[in-house]
């Protein structure tokens, strides 16, 4: 990191990308291939930070909730859902360290995914702790899959989470939630396993600051984009930086 407007541009990037359906680490990759910023553990722990911070405070009401009534259905869920996350992302990141030259397949199956809630009839909703498991499981994993760059955590779980047959603003809700554990724990990897490098504290607060206010904002923006049954309109952004990144890279 060089100076404040990388910064901002990154904080930008990482606060909109993280929570709308686009795929926050493809993003960051093409802006590191065009210059913008470099990997440095200790900067993408304070835009992590940051972004975590965006979420429990939109979520605080139900955070708190969860918190004082931790054998409720909404925590076996998020419990269960994490372990084929945590599980199928280690396997990911050990086996495919470098995902670069996929990009741009990436970006498409994102675009794809998010259509498949309009096109695929959904399940019923669950109606027990038996149902509720499976489907748990099924959004852990699918979870997993998108912490391949270009593929839309937020998105991918979202339209995983309206095929098991729940509705749109409990989608939205359970989606945010279940990003909780997988930042905490994207950060420790990167805190454990990455190089020590030296940031500005400038640069890295602005960027904190920036990630924070931008991503409180796309949180409420894609629950009222979600609310309206517009998911589909993501698709065709998707899509056209499937083309982009193509042509770049």
């Amino acid at each position: 990191m060089t100076g404040y407007a990388e910064g901002f541009i990154l904080g930008f990037i990482q606060g909109l990308t993280e929570f709308l359906p686009v795929s926050s680490s493809g993003h960051l990759v093409l802006a590191e291939n065009l210059g913008v910023g470099e990997e440095n553990v200790f900067f993408n722990l304070a835009l992590h930070l940051a972004t975590l911070l965006a979420v429990t405070v939109a979520f605080r009401k139900k955070i708190f909730s969860l918190l004082r009534r931790p054998l409720q259905a909404d925590n076996l869920f998020i419990l269960v859902a994490s372990v084929p996350t945590a599980v199928l992302a280690g396997a990911i990141r050990y086996l495919f360290p470098s995902q670069t030259e996929w990009l741009p397949f990436c970006f498409a199956i994102t675009g794809f995914v998010l259509l498949l809630p309009e096109t695929v009839k959904p399940l019923s909703p669950p109606k027990d702790n038996k149902g509720l498991v499976l489907r748990a499981l099924f959004c852990g994993l699918c979870q997993g899959a998108a912490c391949i760059n270009g593929i839309s955590r937020s998105g991918t779980t979202v339209s995983a989470m309206r095929l098991a047959g729940f509705g749109k603003e409990e989608c939205a809700e359970k989606s945010f939630l279940l990003s909780i554990p997988i930042i905490v724990g994207s950060s420790a990897v990167e805190l454990l396993t990455g190089g020590a490098a030296s940031v500005a504290a400038g640069p890295l607060v602005l960027g904190a600051i920036t990630a924070f206010a931008v991503g409180l904002c796309a949180i409420f923006l894609f629950i009222k984009i979600l609310k309206k049954g517009k998911l589909w309109i993501f698709s065709l952004y998707t899509f056209l930086m499937a083309i982009v990144t193509f042509l770049i890279l």
